[in-house]
């Protein structure tokens, strides 16, 4: 048996809640560990569910989450015994929670109801341990300017989107995802594709951050109704001209047909995902897919809180280096084509930081990262921080990694356009 909490609309809890709680219910951008943190008590339960070992929570009559009871604690609120349970939330790929996630929930007028999983009740934990993880999902989402193009967004504002993803920043946005309303799991792949007017091709790629969600439709004809969303990571966003080319998709992968799909929320086969994570890569430079999300590389890791810990651990030691050296160093990261500004006898050093996992070798270099050191040969320096290590807690070892400093004279070394991948020369060295 498992036992089911039916969640409302989320609503604000009043201070002084027993499990420090600002709200409960359900909230359609939230994680499952989050909706499973605020709504797991707390509730009027019947000694039943001492025998229980699963529990889930239920919205708009599906299953939304799924845990694994480990026990539950009491809390005495207003003179009524209320419970919440402790558990731990289950993942894709887990039996469990494949089998139960977006099931009918049982309907009763007790937002606390039980219902049967004999089927699971019997699996060992070696039995559900065996079990391969879930496949990770591949969508494309699109976008055509003739469309949608408000206030010309793709011409201001999506330049600006580029340009945070190309400095390391973590870009979260939403994107519509059509007629599709599930089948996306945060962690899957998302490709985005642009339609319409040349230039048509995929112009990003990221990772979803949370399920399909309602919300307010974008269409203007179609105002009042809904549409579907989905939250996304992008880790790469180009410019359209720098886009992955319409006619080399048809041509390297015709199993996908015509790629021109009705509609975003395009979810395609495992054996099309691969293959077009293999011609993504190419066109971004890469002699192999991008790796899962997590794994080391520079510059294009996918998960955008490790990479920022890693480009922060490089730009520290280069600003660390310099003071130490007697300049006067500003951070000034943001909005320029260079991280720092070292100063000392009227003397005036451009520094960008690079770190990655990798040995280093090569590490990727923006366009106007570029324009910038062209334009300023000789006062460029480019700080590497290669071998970066992380500890168990998630943090960088402060005693791993490489360190070289070069000047930074991109026609020195070896530039690969991609935006662009960048070799420094040993005779750069320096400083």
């Amino acid at each position: 048996m498992a036992v089911n909490f039916v969640l409302t609309e989320s609503r604000d809890v009043p201070s002084g809640d027993p499990l420090g709680r600002t709200w409960v219910g359900w909230e359609a951008t939230a994680t499952d560990d989050e909706l499973w943190e605020v709504n797991r008590g707390l509730w009027t339960l019947e000694g039943r569910v001492d025998g229980e070992r699963i529990a889930t929570l239920s919205f708009d009559g599906r299953v939304q989450v799924v845990a694994e009871i480990e026990g539950r604690t009491r809390h005495d609120v207003d003179g009524v015994t209320k419970w919440a349970l402790v558990g731990r939330v289950l993942r894709p790929g887990d039996p469990v929670h494949d089998a139960l996630k977006g099931e009918l929930a049982p309907r009763h007028r007790n937002p606390v109801s039980y219902f049967g999983t004999a089927r699971l009740d019997v699996l060992s934990a070696a039995d559900r341990a065996g079990i391969d993880e879930r496949e990770r999902a591949t969508m494309v989402v699109t976008w055509n300017p003739e469309r949608w193009n408000p206030d010309g967004w793709g011409e201001t504002v999506y330049p600006r989107h580029v340009e945070v993803v190309e400095s390391g920043r973590l870009l979260r946005d939403r994107w519509s995802t059509g007629s599709r309303k599930g089948g996306i799991e945060p962690g899957d792949r998302i490709f985005f594709l642009r339609q319409g007017p040349e230039p048509r091709g995929i112009i990003g790629s990221g990772t979803a951050a949370s399920r399909i969600f309602p919300d307010e439709q974008w269409d203007d004809e179609r105002a009042g109704q809904h549409a579907n969303y989905l939250l996304i990571d992008w880790d790469t966003l180009l410019l359209p001209e720098d886009g992955l080319p319409h006619a080399l998709l048809v041509n390297h992968i015709p199993e996908a047909g015509a790629w021109r799909p009705q509609g975003s929320g395009w979810v395609l086969s495992p054996y099309v995902a691969a293959k077009l994570e293999e011609l993504w890569a190419a066109h971004l430079g890469h002699s192999a897919p991008l790796p899962a999300r997590g794994a080391p590389r520079q510059g294009w890791q996918l998960d955008p809180v490790r990479r920022r810990k890693v480009e922060d651990a490089a730009q520290d030691g280069l600003m660390a280096h310099f003071r130490d050296r007697g300049w006067i160093v500003q951070d000034v990261r943001f909005g320029n084509p260079y991280d720092a500004m070292a100063t000392k006898n009227d003397q005036t050093l451009w520094l960008e930081a690079k770190g990655t996992e990798t040995k280093g070798a090569t590490v990727i270099v923006s366009r106007n990262e570029v324009q910038w050191a062209r334009e300023h040969v000789g006062d460029c320096v480019l700080g590497i921080l290669s071998d970066v290590v992380f500890t168990a807690d998630g943090e960088v070892d402060p005693a791993s990694g490489t360190f070289r400093i070069f000047t930074w004279n991109p026609d020195g070394g070896a530039l690969s356009p991609r935006d662009y991948d960048f070799t420094p020369s040993e005779n750069d060295r320096q400083y």
